[in-house]
């Protein structure tokens, strides 16, 4: 007489091509053990995601929704996989196609795959956090809004809001200004007469950087010459701000504090000038042609 368990799995058993119903019950003792385990991995993976993600996306819950749904569905999905193939069933044919359904997904989907996985970079990594200022690829100014699984929404100077695909930003070259600090380097070139006191133009320079508000304290301004050119001596004066934003009016208003100081200690700032020499050892001739009308009527 058969035990009444035994009785009770072996048509299981010969569904699962198993020879004995203790290798069917090993089969599904291994399939829960992969189950168990693929919990575990998804639970783990899910707690490490949301903990290296939540400092970076705060308010930004969906966000970290979606990314946890697909660790857990990746993860789940492999274990089921591996649990039925643990089982004895034949997935072979399912797995060839799927494999080709997967490949052709991919290829169709492969922008939108590229800015999922780029997102997911960036938050890893923390290169470009929101508020972030930095410099795109074509030269422009943004500020970072809002970080998105997809896309990355900025802030021009236009006041206007772009959106940026995540990969544009993991693959090319960007300028981050505020990724170790906020410090940045304003420069600008002044070119004064031959005839001026160089010691008096830069203590005048100097002068004019020590009496600027918006200067940061960490870096002392510099004020270097820098060439003799073909009508003026040029000067650089080297100025840091901690407001990369508004760097462009800083630098306008360094601009005119150096030509207000310049002015009223008298010192000329160059502009371009020829010299012409004529030779008088021999008479000028001049030489005066009437212009030809054009009496055409076309």
């Amino acid at each position: 007489m058969h035990d009444p368990l035994t009785a009770l799995l072996a048509p299981v058993a010969k569904l699962f091509e198993v020879e004995s119903v203790e290798a069917m019950a090993l089969r599904i003792l291994g399939a829960v053990l992969v189950l168990l385990a693929a919990f575990w991995i998804s639970r783990t993976a899910q707690h490490y995601l949301v903990g290296r993600l939540q400092g970076h996306d705060e308010g930004q819950e969906e966000t970290i929704r979606l990314y946890r749904r697909v660790v857990q569905v990746f993860v789940w999905g492999m274990g089921v996989g591996i649990a039925v193939h643990t089982l004895g069933i034949d997935l072979t044919h399912l797995f060839t196609a799927g494999g080709l359904f997967a490949v052709g997904l991919a290829f169709a989907m492969k922008t939108l795959l590229e800015n999922l996985v780029a997102g997911l970079i960036l938050r890893l990594e923390r290169v470009i956090e929101r508020g972030d200022v930095l410099c795109t690829s074509d030269g422009e100014i943004v500020r970072v809004k809002k970080i998105g699984p997809r896309t990355t929404i900025v802030r021009t100077k236009a006041e206007a809001d772009r959106i940026v695909p995540n990969s544009d930003l993991v693959q090319n070259a960007i300028s981050n200004y505020t990724y170790r600090d906020s410090l940045q380097r304003l420069e600008t070139t002044v070119g004064v007469s031959y005839d001026s006191d160089l010691k008096q133009v830069r203590a005048t320079l100097e002068a004019v950087c020590e009496g600027l508000s918006w200067k940061a304290t960490q870096k002392q301004p510099m004020v270097q010459l820098i060439d003799f050119g073909d009508s003026s001596v040029v000067f650089r004066v080297l100025v840091w701000t901690e407001d990369p934003w508004i760097a462009g009016r800083l630098r306008s208003e360094l601009n005119e504090a150096i030509w207000w100081a310049l002015n009223a200690a008298g010192i000329v700032i160059a502009f371009p000038q020829r010299d012409l020499h004529l030779d008088t050892t021999r008479p000028l001739q001049v030489e005066l042609r009437r212009a030809k009308e054009d009496l055409s009527d076309g």
